[in-house]
């Protein structure tokens, strides 16, 4: 399940990044959506991998819970952090990537980072569909 994968991943991060990265997990339901857990699983290892290539972090903190009919994934490093109302030097595929998988599933994805201060991605996905 979700909750393993992250839990798996986080510690493939650390030993391969030398970055402390926490998961915490509370109140998820015994079973999640497939495809919501994908997408969430994607997004944090989409997270993770700016950590490991812009941050210069030390500690990662995963956070998964239950939020307002959803779930929430939430990654905060404590990094050298980033300015997000300066566009880019360079084409940021990962940062579109985490907004295209967040708007399939019908949830919202929030960047907050200031520089020196380090990055919170916050993904938020409904557990039930809209009738259309």
């Amino acid at each position: 399940g979700l909750a393993e994968a992250l839990k798996a991943e986080c510690e493939r991060f650390s030993r391969q990044e030398s970055v402390f990265a926490e998961v915490k997990l509370r109140e998820l339901p015994s079973t999640l959506p497939g495809d919501a857990s994908l997408g969430l699983f994607r997004i944090a290892q989409e997270a993770l991998r700016n950590v490991a290539r812009h941050a210069r972090a030390r500690n990662v903190e995963v956070t998964l819970r239950l939020l307002d009919d959803g779930l929430q994934l939430v990654v905060r490093d404590d990094g050298n952090g980033f300015d997000p109302s300066r566009k880019p030097d360079h084409t940021s595929l990962g940062l579109a990537s985490m907004r295209e998988r967040v708007a399939l599933l019908g949830g919202e994805l929030d960047i907050e980072s200031a520089p020196g201060h380090g990055t919170t991605v916050v993904a938020w996905v409904p557990l039930k569909k809209t009738e259309a």
